[in-house]
């Protein structure tokens, strides 16, 4: 019957619950920890990644994959301005448009970050059996797609 669902299902979603809940909350202690080595706030670091993973993007664009609004945004930027690794330009083609860019200074910061990064991620991947990892990243992966799917329906 549909809208039912077995003990089984229903026990697996009740341990998603707390597993997701629990990653959640040790992701946001690591992400703490390694921004504090960096001088950075966890916004401020990810603000700099998405710009990394771009050539530019404009406020509106990166207050959108932040999930921030613009004015909590803009008090971002202007921290990430003050430490030489943002420059806010006008858009050339459209001159309502503010975009975001790394500076000259932050890029080589940004490659040594993102090498501690996937540093601390290779002493956490370490602690995982190595028959278990690629497992490990395969669930990781479908846990992510499934939530992303989630993300766009918000259904409960």
């Amino acid at each position: 019957m549909e809208g039912q669902i077995d003990k089984k299902t229903q026990l697996q979603a009740e341990e998603l619950a707390k597993l997701t809940f629990l990653l959640a909350r040790v992701c946001e202690e690591k992400e703490d920890y390694f921004t504090k080595l960096f001088n950075l706030t966890n916004a401020e670091f990810r603000c700099m990644r998405f710009l990394k993973d771009s050539c530019y993007l404009s406020v509106k664009e990166l207050a959108k994959v932040m999930s921030l609004t613009p004015g909590r945004l803009t008090h971002i930027i202007t921290r990430l301005e003050q430490k030489g690794y943002v420059i806010r330009e006008i858009d050339k083609k459209d001159r309502r448009n503010i975009r975001v860019l790394l500076s000259e200074k932050a890029i080589p910061f940004m490659e040594k970050v993102t090498k501690k990064h996937v540093d601390l991620h290779l002493n956490i991947l370490k602690l995982i059996p190595n028959e278990t990892r690629e497992s490990v990243l395969i669930a990781i992966r479908e846990l992510l797609d499934s939530m992303l799917k989630w993300s766009k329906t918000k259904e409960i």
